[in-house]
Formats: C-alpha cells, sequence, structure tokens
C-alpha cells in the first residue's frame, strides 16, 4: 500500500511539473513563427524599433537564461524602448530553418541566435558567430551593454 501512495504521488508530481513546463513556454509553436515574424515586422515598423528575432527552443536553457535577461531590470526597460523582439521555435533544431535562412541566421555555432533589422527592414547585424549561445554566463549589464551596441552602432560584439 506505501508503495501504492508513492507511485500516486510520483506520477501527480510528475504531471504537475509537466504543466509547469508547458505553462513556461518561451517559444511558440513553430507552425506560428511566420506569421509571428511578419506581426513583429510590422510593429516593429509602426514603432520605430529594431526588430530583434530569437531563434531557439523551450528545451534550450541559454535560450531561457537570454530570455530571463530581456525581462530584467534595466535591460526590459531598454528593450521596451528600443526593440520589438519575437522567438521563433526552432523546435529540437528541425524547425524553421528556412526562415533562419532566409534571414542569414546560421544555427552552426548554436542558439540562441538573433538577428537584428532596422524599422524599415534592412538587416543591421546577426549573432552567427555564436554571441549569444553562451546565455547563461552574461548578466543583465552585460546583456544591455550588448544590446546597446546593436541599436546605437549596429555593432555585433560577444557582450563582456
Amino acid at each position: 500500500m506505501v508503495l501504492w501512495r508513492r507511485l500516486v504521488l510520483v506520477f501527480a508530481a510528475i504531471q504537475v511539473l509537466s504543466l509547469v513546463l508547458a505553462a513556461a513556454d518561451l517559444y511558440p509553436p513553430p507552425a506560428n513563427a511566420a506569421s509571428d515574424l511578419q506581426r513583429a515586422r510590422e510593429r516593429a515598423g509602426r514603432a520605430d524599433k529594431l526588430l530583434m528575432v530569437v531563434f531557439g527552443g523551450n528545451w534550450c536553457a541559454d535560450c531561457r537564461a537570454l530570455h530571463d535577461r530581456l525581462h530584467e531590470s534595466p535591460v526590459r526597460e531598454y528593450v521596451e524602448a528600443h526593440f520589438e523582439v519575437v522567438n521563433v521555435n526552432i523546435g529540437e533544431m528541425n524547425a524553421n530553418l528556412g526562415i533562419a535562412k532566409e534571414l542569414g541566421v546560421s544555427l552552426k555555432k548554436g542558439v540562441p541566435a538573433a538577428a537584428f533589422f532596422a524599422p524599415d527592414g534592412k538587416p543591421v547585424g546577426i549573432t552567427n558567430q555564436g554571441e549569444l549561445e553562451p546565455a547563461r554566463q552574461y548578466d543583465a549589464r552585460q546583456v544591455l551593454m550588448f544590446l546597446r551596441r546593436v541599436a546605437e552602432q549596429h555593432l555585433i560584439e560577444k557582450p563582456r
């Protein structure tokens, strides 16, 4: 009887954890990418902001770390003032690869990877050298400085 109760508790815990993780999806379903990207482009143009297209997956710890940094103060305020951000889900490195290619984004150095565009749609820069891949190593200050260099100088450099 004790073993049965433990199994029920373990099963319940797994169910709760899976619900929490599903609710915490930062990257929308891969099928939404094209329409999400188009809407983000339109919003960026109307608001005269840079577009930041972040490629990654819900399974990716560095993608989650970057998302967390983008939502920490003072990064959050800077992002809200200067960027329209859209996340593109790459699944298990097998989805939306065509969108990445169209935007000039290489995923060979890992994710997250990002492409930046001016409000008029012209490319500003791409993190094709893995600049954002080790996002777990970056604090909010480093991410803020990275974004400032992108927005103010159109410069892509590994955060330092």
